[in-house]
């Protein structure tokens, strides 16, 4: 009875444990709201509100892609890593996808580049 109650007991701190490790894991995640558009373009916006004048057809095209994207939130300029470039690619492949998103990710320490896991529609308008 004893071993079992032992046994028990480890198997209960290593199930808490790994949920503490994945809640921290999760904490990491950041989500991040602003305007889709390639790095090429980005780096010449002075802020948001004028990305979103940014047409979402020169974000698409070949030389401007290439450059890679990001997301220009407030006054900042955060670079997606290269998972994310090919989820920004396929975002704006769909027609219906505005360039007003939201991204969720793991933010570099220096929080200039962000590890991108999925990126979304903030809302329905947009270019």
């Amino acid at each position: 009875m004893r071993r079992f109650l032992l046994t028990a007991a480890a198997v209960c701190g290593l199930c808490v444990g790994s949920m503490a490790v994945r809640a921290a894991d999760d904490a990491k995640d950041k989500e991040v709201k602003g305007v889709l558009i390639d790095a090429a373009c980005g780096a010449k916006q002075a802020s948001e509100d004028t990305a979103v004048n940014h047409p979402k057809t020169c974000a698409t095209k070949e030389a401007c892609a290439k450059s890679g994207y990001g997301v220009m939130s407030g006054k900042k300029f955060i670079k997606f890593d290269d998972a994310g470039n090919d989820k920004a690619k396929e975002y704006l492949a769909v027609k219906e996808n505005a360039t007003k998103v939201t991204v969720v990710g793991t933010m570099s320490d220096d929080g200039k580049t962000l590890a991108v896991k999925e990126i979304h529609a903030t809302n329905k308008k947009g270019a």
